[in-house]
């Protein structure tokens, strides 16, 4: 019979004050139920009801990399008309009946002075979302964030998010892009 090198115990067992537990070798992918491992492993996923060890990964700059499930859906438009006098139509996007919308971001660009308005349009009811984004001289682009901002569509009938523009002096082609999630 071979000689057993004997286990040093380094941790101990509430359950037995004075007895002790060897470490057990733990890998990447091994089951985690009864392994006693240091924190090396600090992570664990779930693999067909059975809780398994993971190495945590990191970039080239050691940071931790997180990955959340995506619980959205982006959506944008982006579109250019001929200047107008009017408010016009420059982006549309078509949203989801009952669907929670956030996180609006707009870009906006004309050479000459310039209003951007974004209406949510809940069937034949419009409501106005943001009423003054202002492009000219000196700024013919402008980006507005409204992390803040959400909202719910209707039930019914025909939900969209606008944008509109009208020059308010001299004609120029208008522009602009919409992007908003729609929450799952």
């Amino acid at each position: 019979m071979a000689d057993l090198r004997t286990s040093f115990v380094t941790l101990e067992d509430p359950t037995t004050p004075f007895a002790g537990l060897p470490l057990h070798k733990a890998l990447e992918g091994d089951a985690v139920a009864s392994k006693n491992a240091h924190g090396a492993l600090v992570a664990k996923f779930n693999d067909s009801g059975t809780d398994k060890f993971a190495y945590l990964e990191v970039d080239a700059a050691g940071n931790l990399l997180v990955a959340a499930a995506a619980n959205y859906a982006g959506l944008s438009d982006d579109g250019s008309v001929a200047g107008n006098a009017s408010l016009t139509q420059v982006a549309i996007i078509t949203l989801t009946a009952d669907k929670v919308y956030k996180d609006l971001e707009v870009l906006c660009s004309c050479f000459r002075d310039c209003l951007f308005t974004v209406i949510f349009n809940d069937d034949t009811t419009p409501t106005t979302l943001v009423t003054a984004i202002r492009v000219g001289a000196g700024t013919f682009n402008e980006m507005a964030s409204f992390q803040g901002l959400e909202f719910t569509a209707g039930s019914t009938g025909t939900q969209t998010l606008e944008v509109k523009a009208k020059c308010l002096n001299a004609l120029s082609d208008m522009s602009a892009t919409v992007s908003i999630k729609e929450w799952v």
